[in-house]
């Protein structure tokens, strides 16, 4: 079984929750690309690693905030299992006010975010009401205290169209809960087959 772990907002393909995952799964089971900044470049990579893993090997996709939200796309158009960290359900509103200068908090690469990046990500977003259509695929795991985003909005927005969602009391948006989660995920992976829309 192979992990493709989506970074969020300015981030990058290493860290603490990858750490986590590597652990738990095998360095080589792991994949966490560093992805462009850009909405579409990103999203070309993904559905390149997705569309060349998924078929020789099972594959979850992991995404953490604007990293979820592309892995809840994946899973609708791809039929993969997608695992969403805080993540963003609406990131066209919440990155508005990201637009212009960025430095990436990581990898201290400097940028411009433009309104056409902005744009591109109406691209990305589920039908919400084809939700309902892969609410197996999709395990949502939240922080209470998440300082970004409202993780009870997130929980309600899940658990109207039927999507599992854990969340854990305290945390913050960079999620301090990753081995409950592995713990958790790990007893969903003997299910793996029943995973289906």
């Amino acid at each position: 079984m192979k992990i493709l772990y989506i970074h969020g907002f300015n981030s990058a393909g290493y860290g603490e929750k990858i750490n986590h995952l590597k652990k738990a799964f095998g360095d080589e089971n792991v994949i966490a690309p560093t992805l462009p900044y850009d909405p579409e470049k990103a999203m070309k990579q993904l559905e390149f690693l997705t569309d060349a893993i998924k078929d020789k090997d099972k594959l979850i996709v992991v995404g953490t905030s604007l990293g979820g939200f592309y892995a809840a796309y994946l899973a609708y158009k791809y039929k993969v299992p997608a695992v969403l960290i805080n993540p963003s359900i609406d990131p066209y509103n919440s990155l508005k006010d990201q637009i212009g200068p960025q430095k990436n908090y990581k990898s201290d690469e400097e940028y411009i975010f433009t309104r056409e990046h902005l744009e591109s990500l109406k691209n990305y977003y589920v039908p919400e009401d084809r939700l309902k259509d892969i609410k197996n695929l999709l395990f949502v795991y939240l922080d209470e205290d998440d300082e970004l985003l409202d993780s009870k909005k997130t929980k309600e927005f899940f658990e109207k169209h039927g999507v599992y969602v854990k969340m854990y009391p305290g945390g913050n948006h960079r999620f301090k809960h990753m081995p409950q989660l592995i713990d958790d995920l790990k007893g969903r992976l003997n299910n793996y087959e029943n995973w289906k829309v």
